[in-house]
């Protein structure tokens, strides 16, 4: 996110009477609140201020001269680098109030209990995971859904030695080894496909893409329309969203049969879009 110096803090990331933090700039927050509780956990002598740093609109950047870049050997003081960063096209943000708010908010997640403040919530976690073993039955159950599909501890490589929190969370609630989840799309990966439709799909136990049906993917209205069977897999010229979506099926069908990669080209359409 950038920022503009023309705007104050308050009208930018409060919302009316600081009641609450806008929610475009609540998971940035977040994330500086989360890094302060820990700093101030490790150094409860120590006075903690927060700051975000973001790209300033209004200023233009010139390369500084090399006897003005940071240096790493000795490693660079504080004035050093404000220094750099006010002649760069950065800027600095107090926000040790928002930070105190964020630290404040009550926050939800899957299988989150109503009512738990973010401070709270991470001071939960840390008791339960300081010295704990995942695979004590306390981990046993782990709510997973449309949410997953963003998750940065999913690993995708093809080195099944590595252990990954995503492994973790799906095989403990679905009973899937991490071999199985690793060798076949998950339905958490189907195409521009709202977060309920996945939530719903993960509740009847189809995972994988291989796992679902035509009528799995067409909207409401198509469903009740007469052939709909048909309209979803011998589309006309152009593609809906859901038959976009059936090809992606059909794709992870055929691969879980061939571990030959699979595609499926249009070559009429391609030559008239040409």
């Amino acid at each position: 996110k950038s920022w503009n110096p023309r705007q104050s803090i308050d009208s930018k990331m409060w919302n009316a009477n600081k009641k609450s933090i806008k929610a475009n700039h609540l998971p940035n927050l977040l994330d500086v609140a989360f890094q302060t509780l820990v700093v101030r956990r490790a150094f409860p002598n120590f006075r903690v201020t927060s700051w975000l740093m973001m790209p300033d609109k209004a200023k233009v950047w010139k390369a500084p001269s090399s006897d003005k870049r940071i240096k790493t050997d000795p490693p660079p003081t504080v004035a050093d680098t404000q220094s750099l960063i006010k002649e760069s096209v950065a800027v600095l943000l107090n926000v040790d109030e928002l930070v105190e708010k964020a630290l404040a908010t009550n926050v939800t997640y899957p299988g989150s209990e109503n009512g738990n403040t973010f401070q709270r919530v991470v001071e939960k976690w840390a008791q339960d995971m300081n010295g704990e073993d995942l695979s004590n039955d306390k981990f046993k159950h782990f709510p997973i859904g449309a949410n997953c599909g963003s998750c940065e501890y999913r690993l995708i490589d093809d080195d099944i030695d590595k252990n990954s929190g995503f492994d973790v969370c799906w095989s403990k609630t679905t009973g899937l080894s991490k071999e199985e989840l690793r060798s076949h799309p998950l339905v958490i990966d189907l195409f521009d496909t709202p977060k309920r439709t996945i939530n719903n799909l993960i509740s009847q136990k189809k995972y994988f893409l291989s796992n679902l049906e035509a009528s799995d993917l067409q909207p409401q209205n198509e469903k009740n329309k007469k052939n709909s069977r048909v309209n979803i897999e011998s589309p006309g010229e152009k593609i809906s969203g859901f038959q976009r979506q059936w090809y992606q099926v059909l794709t992870a069908r055929n691969a879980t049969k061939n571990s030959t990669p699979q595609y499926i080209l249009r070559e009429e359409s391609m030559k008239r879009e040409m």
